[in-house]
């Protein structure tokens, strides 16, 4: 079973310097997913998902909580077992002792950013209540794991530190072979805490986002001009409207809409009209379509990013070491 959590902090922001790791409120504005792959252990389920839970709260112990668009860094563990004993009890309990490792990584360099090891001991009447023992014993609240967390946020806020410029031009590449959401999504993805990347960052998203609506606009506009065409209805009207809907108004050919839906519009029901004439007089708005603009950057980066995420066989490589 496959359980994946966007962790990404919410708290004030505090201008830092490049290569500077700020304060430590700046360093929690980082995004991770929770990831235990099944094949690494013969772990009951309910363990793994009891696993995944603990996980979760280690880094919700630390500040995290929330949604993230970027896959690249992965919080994850493997259990093994270390000593196993039957006890001469009625009826025979079966008693374990584990070792849990936990990893945060680097899924797409294949890099071990942080470690840590916690120890544990579990027994039941079966080898799945064993492993729920173990792992409910353990103190998730300790200064072990709070350096573990804190060593991985230092260790990615270093990594787009020290190579923004790579991370920038990736995404430029991936604009020039059309790839405008991966290329979002990358940009999208450095951390607020990261002060000077994040701002390069957010220069470079403007004119890759431009292209991206130019590229989407004439492709909306021909789909709606097909749809009238077919069925130059009330109704077919209204099918056209929900794609015209889909272009952002200061897209290059987003004029083009204007004859389109002139029309159309006296074709459509009076309320989908005055829906229509609500949103050219948001577009209108230069203030609200700016906070329109911001948001597209980071919801396309997000729906690219949960298409994206890590799978099972990205990170088998740590348990492989």
């Amino acid at each position: 079973m496959k359980h994946l959590l966007y962790l990404l902090l919410f708290v004030p922001f505090f201008g830092m310097s490049q290569n500077n790791l700020g304060s430590a409120d700046d360093r929690d504005r980082i995004a991770i997913d929770v990831l235990v792959p099944p094949q690494v252990e013969d772990i009951p389920d309910q363990a793994q998902v009891l696993l995944e839970n603990k996980l979760m709260e280690v880094a919700v112990r630390n500040g995290l909580g929330g949604s993230g668009p970027s896959p690249r860094f992965v919080l994850t563990a493997k259990m093994a077992v270390i000593t196993k004993d039957i006890t001469p009890t009625v009826p025979p309990m079966e008693a374990y002792t584990f070792q849990i490792y936990l990893y945060i990584v680097d899924v797409v360099d294949q890099i071990v950013v942080s470690t840590s090891t916690i120890s544990s001991k579990g027994a039941g009447t079966n080898k799945n209540k064993a492993y729920l023992t173990g792992l409910r014993s353990i103190n998730m609240n300790n200064a072990e794991l709070e350096r573990f967390m804190k060593t991985g946020k230092q260790k990615i806020i270093e990594y787009y530190n020290s190579r923004c410029d790579f991370v920038i031009a990736k995404a430029k590449a991936l604009q020039s072979q059309n790839k405008f959401q991966a290329a979002i999504a990358a940009l999208s993805g450095i951390p607020e805490v990261c002060k000077d990347c994040y701002m390069k960052s957010m220069q470079e998203i403007g004119p890759i986002y431009k292209d991206y609506i130019d590229h989407d606009c004439q492709i909306f506009t021909n789909m709606a001009s097909s749809i009238w065409a077919s069925n130059p209805t009330a109704a077919g009207a209204a099918d056209a409207g929900k794609v015209l809907c889909l272009i952002d108004p200061d897209s290059k050919c987003y004029p083009e809409t204007k004859g389109l839906i002139a029309k159309m519009e006296q074709k459509v029901q009076k309320d989908e009209i005055r829906d229509w004439k609500f949103m050219e007089r948001v577009w209108g708005d230069n203030v609200a379509l700016e906070k329109l603009r911001i948001k597209a950057y980071r919801d396309i980066g997000v729906a690219f990013g949960n298409n994206q995420q890590p799978t099972y066989n990205n990170i088998l490589w740590v348990f492989r070491r």
